[in-house]
């Protein structure tokens, strides 16, 4: 009979396993209960990648056969090893990964049962609304949790050094090897210390906090000082750079660290093991206890949060947003799917956008949703994060509540792209399957969420420059030195200083070199873009968009967004180049890249703040000079200066504090766009 999975309570719960005490070789064996949170159930969170966190680890046997009627307090060996694993879980087989096998097999005690949550055993994976429920109860599962156990691996050299490969031995010296340093580890002794904790807490002692805590960390401290290994088993792993755990340690009430058979009891503890062995504290793992330490600060936003670990890794690219909802302080996860009720077409409003926000965001968690409403919803929290907002009550200068408006409305590309970037280019990839549109029928699947009323998004960017000339199309650019020669040369017919010059080659070199790298998509991208509902003009003072985001009871989004339509619209939107090429251009301010097809002599280029993204718009030159601007299509462009640098972007916050053009005129621009066009504007920009 196939195991089953018993049933979750109504309201929040969590199953747990009982871990049954057993021997090193015994067979992994527990029981599976579930339970509400309104029982105050005790219990370990266990933090590990379902993956081997190095390499050599995957040789080790996780599964053995015992020889049959042997005493095995004596010094044995089993007669087979395996490296597939089960769990024997509730009677049943249970298959569980290599790594969850040792991680299990180092954690159980030979004397005390160990009550754990772990995720892939207590939550049925394949019931994507149990997933969903459970994802977005994360952050309660791990800080609920008496303590998180963070499995790190195991990669001691007394195992690899008498590990031999299965062909030859089967993994019986490496199996051995296994069953000695758990012997002399004090990973075996957490089994002991939890059933004290537990006992100790359901008495009246435990109401006195201090003198609780006072014990508690004692009883760590005497686990610490039954390691025979000392600092031996302290190695580098890739368990720092999952996405998953900065939640699983920054919401831990503790945090417990585990190498193999070493069990060590605090975060002091473990830096100062990784210099005593010159091991160097990985950037990953820096970075996750830095974030514990400020947890309950501002910097917990989930802006801030996706900035910080864009990098982290994961399986499924959703969980690259997903796994950081139960950490940040201004987003409320909540369960999609069969009992959430959606329209499905993008029509629904936001009404805390409407009313200017500045409540926590509900944020849906289901694994069923696309990437592009995924990103889409990211997107749109930013204008819903009460970072943005001042409650009225509070008495605040109205030049604060001016400059957070402004940040948000320069940072919303970035953010888009920064997003896109964290779910790995599926937004794209998803795209590129769906049917082709045309401009006068947009597919409705890309119609994203309402803001203030329309399916459109503000945003904030400058004019990085206006084009003086296109030079050769890439293909030609990248083939013939003739084209490159030729190109540099005409760059003296509209910068005649020395310096100048200087600065565009040294521009040129790294440009070039990064235009070589680039594949098919990359030049793709570079594209014209049609879309009649885009509207770009000049930024003013209190301007539209500025009373659009503005905490104001009186503010109409639909009619600040439909007179800008009307009033701002440009004259017409070009038809896009027939067989046009993406071409070389200079600009003034040392503005140089790729154009897309289309673009003209005397376009503008609009770039957004600390980021590489930019766009080709024209101005109406034959009205009113604050009138609107076209898109061309997307560009891609040089940078001046490198941008990873702890000054941040301070060009772009130069032009976006309205710095004026030599003739009077304001860099600061204003757009308003639809959801693809952004997105097709941020997809893989650099940040």
């Amino acid at each position: 009979m196939a195991f089953s999975y018993p049933p979750l309570p109504a309201g929040d719960a969590l199953r747990l396993i009982t871990l049954k005490a057993g021997e090193f070789f015994d067979p992994l064996q527990g029981d599976l209960v579930s339970i509400a949170f309104s029982a105050r159930p005790e219990y370990l969170a266990l933090s590990y990648t379902w993956g081997d966190p190095t390499s050599d680890q995957l040789k080790l046997p996780a599964a053995f056969v015992k020889l049959a009627d042997v005493d095995y307090s004596g010094y044995q060996e089993p007669e087979k090893c395996y490296r597939e694993a089960t769990l024997a879980l509730n009677g049943h087989e249970f298959p569980i990964t290599h790594n969850l096998a040792l991680a299990l097999r180092y954690l159980r005690s030979e004397s005390h049962p160990l009550t754990l949550w772990v995720d892939a055993i207590c939550i049925n994976q394949v019931d994507i609304d149990e997933r969903n429920s459970q994802v977005a109860l994360m952050a309660l599962i791990y800080s609920r949790a008496t303590a998180v156990v963070t499995w790190l691996g195991l990669n001691a050299s007394e195992v690899l050094g008498a590990l031999k490969t299965f062909d030859q031995d089967g993994g019986i010296q490496g199996a051995m090897a296994m069953r000695d340093v758990y012997r002399l580890g004090n990973s075996k002794e957490l089994a002991a210390w939890f059933a004290e904790y537990k006992a100790s807490s359901s008495g009246a002692a435990s109401r006195n906090l201090p003198e609780f805590r006072a014990a508690e960390e004692e009883a760590l401290q005497r686990i610490a000082e039954v390691n025979g290994h000392g600092d031996t088993m302290v190695m580098a792993t890739n368990y720092w750079q999952r996405v998953w755990v900065v939640q699983e340690v920054c919401l831990a009430r503790k945090v417990l660290f585990v190498y193999g058979p070493t069990l060590i009891v605090d975060e002091e503890a473990v830096q100062y093991a990784h210099q005593m062995q010159m091991i160097k504290v990985t950037k990953g793992m820096k970075s996750m206890l830095d974030a514990r330490e400020t947890r309950f600060t501002n910097t917990m936003r989930l802006e801030t949060l996706i900035e910080d670990f864009v990098g982290q890794m994961c399986t499924e690219p959703r969980d690259k947003i997903y796994g950081l909802i139960g950490l940040a302080n201004d987003v409320n996860a909540i369960e999609g799917g069969s009992n959430i009720e959606e329209s499905g077409d993008g029509d629904e409003d936001c009404a805390s956008i409407q009313d200017g926000g500045g409540e926590d965001v509900d944020f849906i968690i289901d694994y069923r949703r696309s990437f592009y409403d995924m990103w889409c919803d990211t997107v749109k929290y930013l204008f819903q994060s009460p970072h943005y907002f001042v409650p009225e009550h509070l008495d605040t200068d109205e030049g604060e509540l001016a400059r957070l408006r402004h940040e948000r409305l320069t940072n919303v590309v970035r953010f888009a792209g920064l997003v896109q970037n964290s779910l790995q280019d599926e937004v794209e990839r998803e795209l590129a399957q769906l049917p082709a549109s045309s401009a006068s029928e947009p597919n409705s699947q890309l119609k994203g969420p309402r803001l203030f009323g329309r399916h459109l998004v503000p945003i904030r960017g400058y004019v990085a420059g206006k084009i003086v000339d296109l030079g050769p199309s890439y293909a030609d650019f990248v083939a013939s030195f003739r084209h490159q020669t030729a190109w540099k040369t005409k760059w003296r017919k509209h910068y005649r200083k020395e310096p100048d010059l200087m600065q565009l080659r040294e521009m040129e070199e790294t440009y070039a070199a990064k235009l070589l790298k680039y594949g098919e998509a990359d030049i793709a991208r570079v594209a014209s873009i049609r879309e009649e509902s885009f509207v770009a003009f000049r930024s003013p003072d209190d301007g539209p968009l500025d009373d659009l985001t503005a905490v104001r009871s009186d503010t109409n989004g639909v009619e600040i967004i439909d007179n800008i339509l009307t009033t701002l619209s440009a004259k017409g939107v070009p038809e896009a180049a027939p067989n046009g090429k993406v071409t070389r251009f200079l600009g003034t301010d040392y503005c140089m890249g790729l154009a897309p097809p289309g673009t003209a002599l005397g376009d503008w280029v609009i770039r957004f703040w600390d980021c590489d993204a930019a766009i080709i718009v024209r101005p109406d030159e034959t009205s009113d000079p604050n009138s609107s601007c076209v898109l061309i299509g997307r560009a891609d462009v040089a940078e001046v200066r490198d941008r990873k640098t702890s000054a941040r972007d301070t060009v772009a916050d130069e032009a976006l504090t309205r710095h004026a053009w030599s003739d009077g005129e304001d860099k600061r621009m204003d757009m308003v766009m639809s959801w693809h066009t952004l997105q097709r504007i941020t997809a893989s920009i650099i940040t």
